[in-house]
């Protein structure tokens, strides 16, 4: 099969994946990429060296672009991933949580935040192989969620237990057969202000 034919099973807005909402996972995502410390945060790796760390014990394996910034200059990173797993990674994602932005003081603040940023979003662009991917519209499961953020963060602010809302473009593939795949994925909002995207060269063991 030629890499332009391949067809790749997604899971939708529908669906629960491994018995949970799409949502819920997103917010895993969320949890697992703040709470773990910057100096091992494989958000901000750039070939691939952490990103068996702090991933979900079974089911899902989280990818990740990078937190946006206005530069296009992103990861290029190689993975290996047990065999069974779905791939879960946003292609745009946004989250605001209290101690990120002290001045949302709400539950329904930091909810409209993160819809206003998802609102302007320009670029929600996936490929897999060369076949282009569309993207998924989710909101976090519930709409607010508990996160600790690691005091070693990439936002540079005091860490602990907060609160945080998220919403965002995602990608959620059921299982690959066993190969090498090519990733690539690119989102920016703000009207283009910000960027985030990687790119994978990834092997399903």
């Amino acid at each position: 099969m030629s890499l332009s034919n391949q067809t790749f099973e997604l899971f939708d807005n529908e669906s629960k994946p491994h018995s949970r909402s799409y949502g819920f996972w997103t917010t895993r995502w969320w949890v697992w990429a703040l709470s773990t410390p910057k100096k091992i945060n494989p958000v901000v790796d750039e070939d691939g060296k952490n990103w068996n760390i702090n991933q979900p014990s079974s089911n899902v394996w989280f990818l990740a672009g990078r937190f946006g910034r206005a530069d296009k200059k992103y990861p290029h990173r190689k993975v290996s991933v047990p065999n069974g797993r779905s791939l879960l990674f946003p292609v745009l994602n946004c989250e605001a949580n209290s101690l990120e932005y002290p001045d949302l003081t709400t539950n329904d603040d930091l909810i409209n935040h993160v819809i206003h940023d998802v609102n302007t979003v320009v670029k929600k662009d996936c490929y897999i192989n060369g076949v282009k991917i569309e993207p998924t519209r989710i909101a976090s499961d519930p709409a607010l969620f508990p996160v600790n953020i690691s005091d070693d963060n990439f936002f540079g602010i005091k860490g602990g237990k907060t609160t945080a809302a998220a919403d965002g473009y995602w990608v959620f593939l059921k299982s690959l057969p066993k190969g090498t795949y090519s990733i690539c994925f690119e989102g920016s909002c703000e009207f283009g202000i910000l960027n985030a995207g990687a790119d994978y060269d990834l092997k399903i063991i």
